[in-house]
């Protein structure tokens, strides 16, 4: 039986989901993220431990492991949680609204209950033919104990000698099987999502494993804006975008656009206005009048977002990790229906609070 992994692209480590999930609920992991999102974000690591009821020692083991997997983040002397982590604190208070802290603990302890629970979910099986059918093979007094401990739940029951998986057993796997592949895509997108703002991190989580992961390098700076600006195409009818950096050569790319007579709207930040209309070659970008088939819009705030509708079949979302250039991007691609209505529901939740730049003009920036 195949162990589900996810790879951390931040540090690289192959990770156990179950191991992974264990470590949150059979340990005082969870008091921290559910500490962390009750205290003012972000919070001292002194407040943490009180508030989750653990050491200092003991809490700095635990931010220090969710901090490398892109659930938290240091700002000077505080913590927060990032995106991703309050993603991650959801994902696990969603399956506990199922089942028991407990009852999740000894599902994920080791590797034999689950085992036990998929192979009952596929047959019914006598005690001895599932010891023989796990490809781990546990000892007859494993199995019998956690057929016990399942029975005790309700998970499992006997039927003549055959156990069987009951609908509430199945109901179980189907929470953790939906958990876990959340998770997956938690970890495996983790340099996108810890760049989210948790406001903006409505996605429908399990939608992301087949979207394409880009992510720029110290030796590749510049590798996610030359793939955002490659998806540029002659086939496009419609294109939105919100951009929140400044950068000339991805304005040609939207300029090869409106030379096509490509519909098109640009939503700026603050500092990406003012910044393009102090140059020349970018000022058509927020000039009303340059395109009859183009409309710029202004917010009045800086943001670190960026999302590119390419009809309504495909979006590239992306975070940055500062302020106005953009640097250390990570974005997604992706078809995925669920995806795109997402991208387009969150790019229209900017346009309304985005106006023309003619009204911007006549304030200072």
């Amino acid at each position: 039986m195949n162990i589900p992994t996810a790879r951390n692209p931040l540090s690289g480590e192959e990770l156990v989901l179950r191991s992974v999930i264990n470590e949150t609920v059979d340990s005082k992991r969870l008091e921290v993220l559910r500490s962390l999102k009750s205290l003012s974000n972000p919070a001292s690591q002194s407040e943490i431990s009180q508030h989750a009821g653990i050491t200092r020692q003991a809490a700095s083991t635990h931010l220090a492991v969710l901090r490398d997997r892109g659930f938290t983040r240091r700002q000077d002397t505080e913590i927060e949680l990032t995106a991703g982590g309050y993603l991650l604190l959801d994902v696990i208070e969603q399956c506990l609204r199922s089942m028991s802290i407990e009852q999740m603990s000894f599902l994920t302890r080791s590797e034999y209950p689950l085992n036990i629970l998929r192979e009952l979910e596929k047959q019914s099986l006598r005690k001895s033919e599932l010891q023989t059918a796990i490809s781990s093979s546990p000892s007859r007094p494993t199995v019998r104990r956690i057929l016990s401990t399942f029975e005790e739940y309700g998970w499992t029951q006997d039927n003549g000698g055959y156990q069987q998986i009951t609908s509430a057993g199945t109901r179980i796997l189907e929470r953790y099987s939906d958990a876990e592949t959340s998770i997956k895509q938690l970890i495996e997108k983790a340099p996108w999502v810890q760049r989210l703002s948790p406001e903006d991190a409505t996605f429908p989580v399990q939608e992301l494993a087949d979207a394409e992961l880009v992510v720029s390098k110290p030796t590749r700076p510049s590798s996610a804006l030359w793939t955002a600006i490659k998806l540029f195409d002659r086939s496009i009818s419609r294109f939105r975008v919100v951009c929140s950096i400044y950068n000339p050569m991805l304005f040609h790319g939207y300029r090869g656009l409106l030379e096509l007579g490509v519909e098109s709207e640009a939503i700026l930040d603050l500092q990406t206005y003012a910044n393009t209309t102090k140059n020349p070659y970018t000022h058509f970008v927020v000039d009303e009048s340059a395109y009859s088939n183009y409309q710029p819009f202004v917010l009045d705030y800086e943001h670190t977002l960026g999302i590119g509708i390419y009809d309504d079949r495909k979006v590239a979302v992306a975070g940055y990790n500062e302020f106005g250039d953009g640097k250390h991007i990570a974005m997604i691609i992706s078809s995925n229906d669920k995806l795109v209505e997402w991208a387009i529901s969150l790019y229209e939740s900017y346009r309304v609070q985005a106006h023309p730049p003619t009204i911007q003009s006549s304030n200072s920036i």
